[in-house]
């Protein structure tokens, strides 16, 4: 009888550590330092002389179903119509969108979590297109295939493709929870994509 005290500590040590382990993979906090760098490489292709529009209608679809994506689909979606546009979110991609389009893919290449430190090697790949035409190039580049033929089929109206690749690193110290992190890394790269299209815009003035 006199084991029973230490065995319902024991139980009661072991049901506290998995309540707090839970919560690191439920609940939403952050007290941590994060290192983020992103090194970007954005290629444009006009024909004509496209009318580009900031602050027009956009389609916005983001590849995959995970929480990072969902994650990125909001705050994307967010920081783009802070900047002034207006967003309409799809689930699928289609060949033709009727006003301009933006496409993203985030691939894994190496991830860490843990409590108290989270590391992540990430690889952003989006594709943007003034038209909403000329989708198909979005798994062209995603494969590496960087090869465009434009066809005249309206020559009273240019076309301008963008193609960004993000090689994104983030290194986090410090008390984190799964679910912060991912949106942590998700703010990351949305301020990196909408970065790098205003600066294409920017150009083309």
């Amino acid at each position: 009888m006199s084991e029973n005290p230490v065995i319902k500590k024991i139980i009661l040590v072991m049901l506290v550590f998995a309540v707090l382990l839970f919560s690191f993979y439920v609940m939403d906090f952050k007290t941590a330092r994060s290192e983020t760098q992103a090194n970007s490489v954005v290629s444009s292709y006009s024909s004509g002389n496209p009318e580009l529009d900031f602050s027009g209608r956009i389609f916005l679809y983001i590849e995959g179903e995970d929480s990072l994506t969902m994650d990125l689909k909001e705050k994307l979606r967010n920081d783009l119509e802070a900047a002034g546009a207006e967003v309409i979110s799809v689930s699928r991609i289609d060949e033709n969108y009727d006003s301009q389009a933006l496409l993203v893919n985030i691939s894994k290449d190496n991830w860490l979590y843990t409590p108290v430190y989270a590391s992540s090697d990430l690889n952003i790949v989006f594709f943007y297109t003034s038209t909403g035409k000329d989708t198909k190039y979005f798994e062209q580049f995603k494969e590496g295939n960087k090869s465009v033929v434009f066809i005249n089929d309206n020559p009273m109206q240019g076309k301008k493709l963008m193609d960004g690749e993000i090689k994104m690193q983030d290194y986090t110290r410090g008390l984190v929870s799964l679910k912060a992190y991912k949106k942590h890394l998700a703010a990351e790269i949305s301020e990196e994509i909408v970065k790098q299209l205003q600066a294409q815009f920017q150009q083309s003035l």
